[in-house]
């Protein structure tokens, strides 16, 4: 009796990406991509950098880049990962910021418009802004004697982000994933593990690493910032909403072009989910040439 023939194994989600390091891959479009899209080239960005909140799944993070692919078939996508680990131990995040910061370099080395739609930024959650902040930083330091230090022009999408560290926020980040019964089993380890963390923080025995990566995003290193979106809810249990309206009022003063995208009822980064239609309408507006 022959056999069955064993099941083909399913194509990873990410499988279009090539990973330059275990937070960063790039997707490079083929030639002729932009001939799939009523956009010519010329009205597509360059580059697209997505940012994922952390631990995010790569089926997750594809439905965002396969939509990207759609709208602007000429860009490529450059992708940025953030983990946990990477989280508690930011001095991991810069090294392999220092992949995408070579990517950027390299897509802006031949002319190109002053235009900001050449460069979108979407981030995620913390995990995102870690990522990004980083990024401002190692694309400084690879910068030889003529180039710029800061970011080619760019516009941002800011989507559930950035928040500020407190307990109840910590623990609802520590609580993803877990059932009812393992957060109440858990319970009591997550909230003396964040309790010391917030004590070593406010003793400057560790840096507020939330708090100064969402200060980069409104400091210097970020000047070429043509205009940005926040996208948000106060219905995040992980990002307090007026943290994130208290951010956009102080890039406002600094002279940033705000505009804050509000949802009611959408959890954390899953405003898509919510109203994708709109989102992508937020998206596009954001971009728009």
């Amino acid at each position: 009796m022959a056999s069955a023939e064993a099941p083909a194994p399913k194509e990873r989600p990410l499988s279009f990406m090539e990973a330059l390091d275990p937070l960063v891959s790039l997707y490079r479009p083929s030639e002729g991509s932009s001939s799939s899209s009523s956009r010519s080239a010329d009205h597509q960005p360059r580059l697209i950098i997505v940012a994922s909140w952390t631990d995010a799944r790569d089926v997750h993070i594809a439905k965002y880049l396969v939509k990207y692919q759609a709208l602007y078939p000429a860009a490529s996508i450059l992708l940025l990962k953030s983990t946990t680990s990477h989280i508690i131990r930011p001095s991991l995040i810069g090294p392999s910021m220092k992949h995408a910061a070579s990517v950027v370099r390299a897509a802006f080395q031949t002319p190109t418009s002053s235009s900001p739609q050449s460069l979108l930024i979407h981030m995620f959650s913390n995990g995102g802004s870690s990522s990004i902040a980083n990024l401002y930083d190692q694309y400084a330091v690879l910068a030889g004697p003529d180039d710029d230090k800061i970011l080619p022009p760019h516009v941002t999408v800011f989507d559930s982000c950035p928040g500020v560290y407190s307990i109840p926020r910590a623990v609802a980040f520590y609580n993803v994933g877990l059932s009812s019964f393992q957060r109440l089993i858990a319970a009591p380890v997550i909230y003396a593990w964040t309790g010391v963390w917030s004590a070593l923080i406010a003793l400057y025995l560790l840096p507020d690493s939330l708090a100064d990566w969402g200060t980069t995003h409104n400091e210097k290193g970020n000047t070429a910032e043509a205009r940005r979106v926040y996208i948000y809810s106060p219905s995040d249990e992980l990002i307090d909403y007026k943290a994130v309206e208290a951010h956009a009022a102080e890039a406002k003063t600094k002279g940033f072009s705000v505009a804050l995208e509000k949802y009611d009822g959408s959890a954390h980064v899953a405003h898509l989910r919510k109203d994708e239609s709109r989102y992508w309408d937020i998206v596009s507006k954001t971009l728009e040439f």
